[in-house]
């Protein structure tokens, strides 16, 4: 794939010339779809944009999950020049209305399925273009009716290198959204770069794990896909049974994920006895995959595990394990080629190599910044160098190991504890399916360590046993002093923990105590 194919409406025009009857997407009910077909839809949806009058630099809104049609829509807004703005499917009403009065929407383009839920705060009355996609709805026009009437956007709009496509908002794990905007240029630059690590091949078939409007399902599931000529399998959500039935049925080849997706998914795989001897690689993201399930991915199903590092800001990948070579324990793989890395303490000296301070990264596939905000893009972009707010170390060997956020980090009597340490320890009990730890305000002590449990079908445990095997595992001022277990973590769209959630639980439970 030549270098020169740095917009995405180049990318699938070249695809759809030279891999015109190649299987592009897949879905769940037995569709298929070539390439040829996804760039020929991607240009009638970019002549309905340009017909109803979307300038460049225009920002469609899309609440729509894993889908062809907002495969399509990706494609359509490079060919138009418009930005689009896809929106975290948990979104509440409120929320959708909040992100819609930030970016002042021109189109929104939104399945049948959500009209309900969201309708009643969003108000569409000054819109520009209102597509709804599986369904009809008064003062909609259908998705299959607008492509059935337009006239193809044959080429696309000119643009700078550095014009954004995308806005992705901030999935929440703060509670404070705010808009990534991210440029063409970087988002297919930055695939290539994770690619060349990566190396899939045409013969690859990927699925999606990973929600389309993420960065990462962005990169790895649209992009990637696409670059390597690969095709793609589209699962509408996250659920382990039927994407264990998909992986089966379409001879999956490669996932992208988080370590929560895998932990639920290959408990199910075990049990329910699925055939995924398909499956040759699968990248973690978001977390370190623990010991324990690594182990059990590669023993009992002889796939290989790679994790992998990044951030929206980045778009999205910054370092990457090296698959086909022995991998080293908590690491994320070297930075990519063309991504530079700094480690520094609070005052941005430079660390020496193992000490773990801040993290900061130099390249090419920055984001443009954050969406009218122009103090916290000064902020997180200093003298050419991105902050990324994470806390890790550089080992001899160039490797990154990720220790925690610098806002997760826990205080306890002075001493500084990372989540992620104690997870790890916890997450061993054979018991413990997933597991998330936060720090809770404490007049003594600062704060304490308050460890939250979701456990596998079948098993029982309890705080005791918890906290004895983590006193066997990590320093005493590191082993949580409360152990509150739960069905299931509350998480984004993309498979993240949302920390705040269990901080209000805490809280709350404090209170009633």
């Amino acid at each position: 794939m030549t270098a020169a194919l740095n917009r995405i409406d180049a990318l699938f025009e070249h695809n759809a010339r030279t891999l015109p009857r190649k299987a592009h997407l897949m879905g769940a009910g037995g569709a298929v779809q070539t390439y040829e077909q996804t760039w020929v839809h991607a240009q009638q949806l970019a002549g309905v944009m340009v017909e109803a009058g979307l300038a460049p630099g225009a920002r469609v809104l899309a609440l729509m999950g894993n889908s062809f049609e907002l495969i399509e829509l990706y494609i359509a807004c490079s060919l138009a020049n418009v930005i689009c703005v896809p929106v975290n499917l948990m979104s509440t009403g409120h929320e959708v209305s909040r992100v819609k009065a930030d970016c002042t929407p021109e189109a929104v383009v939104i399945q049948s399925a959500l009209l309900d839920r969201i309708l009643p705060d969003f108000g569409v009355e000054t819109l520009s273009l209102r597509i709804v996609v599986g369904g009809a709805e008064p003062g909609w026009e259908t998705y299959q009716a607008a492509l059935a009437r337009a006239t193809p956007l044959l080429q696309g709009r000119s643009k700078g290198r550095g014009d954004p496509v995308l806005m992705i908002y901030s999935s929440g794990t703060t509670g404070k959204p705010k808009g990534i905007l991210l440029g063409e240029y970087a988002l297919v630059e930055n695939a290539r770069m994770t690619l060349s690590v990566m190396r899939y091949q045409q013969s690859d078939v990927l699925l999606t794990l990973l929600p389309l409007f993420s960065s990462f399902g962005v990169s790895y599931d649209f992009l990637q896909v696409a670059l390597a000529g690969a095709t793609l399998v589209v699962a509408p959500r996250f659920d382990p049974q039927p994407i264990a039935e998909l992986i089966a049925q379409h001879r999956v080849t490669a996932l992208a994920g988080v370590p929560t997706m895998y932990a639920r998914l290959f408990e199910y795989v075990g049990r329910a006895s699925v055939d995924v001897s398909s499956l040759r690689l699968i990248d973690v993201g978001g977390g370190p995959v623990s010991d324990r399930l690594k182990k059990e991915l590669i023993e009992d199903f002889g796939i290989e595990v790679v994790e992998s590092y990044g951030l929206s800001e980045i778009s999205p990948v910054a370092s990457a394990q090296i698959p086909g070579i022995a991998q080293r324990e908590g690491s994320c793989g070297p930075a990519l080629p063309g991504v530079e890395v700094r480690v520094v303490d609070a005052n941005d000296q430079d660390l020496p190599c193992g000490e773990p301070g801040e993290l900061l990264f130099r390249c090419e596939t920055f984001m443009v910044g954050y969406w009218n905000q122009p103090e916290l893009t000064a902020q997180t972009l200093r003298d050419g160098w991105l902050h990324s707010g994470d806390i890790g170390i550089v080992d001899e060997l160039g490797e990154i190991h990720i220790r925690d956020r610098i806002k997760d980090i826990i205080v306890s009597s002075g001493n500084n504890v990372y989540p992620k340490e104690v997870e790890n320890a916890i997450i061993e009990i054979t018991a413990v399916q997933s597991v998330a730890v936060i720090g809770v305000p404490d007049e003594i002590r600062g704060e304490n360590i308050h460890a939250f449990v979701v456990l596998r079908p079948g098993h029982q445990l309890d705080r005791d046993a918890v906290i004895a095997h983590c006193t066997k595992m990590i320093a005493r001022y590191k082993v949580p002093r409360e152990v509150t277990f739960l069905d299931e973590l509350p998480l984004t769209a993309s498979g993240k923990i949302r920390r705040f959630e269990l901080r209000a639980l805490a809280r709350e439970r404090a209170a009633n105590t």
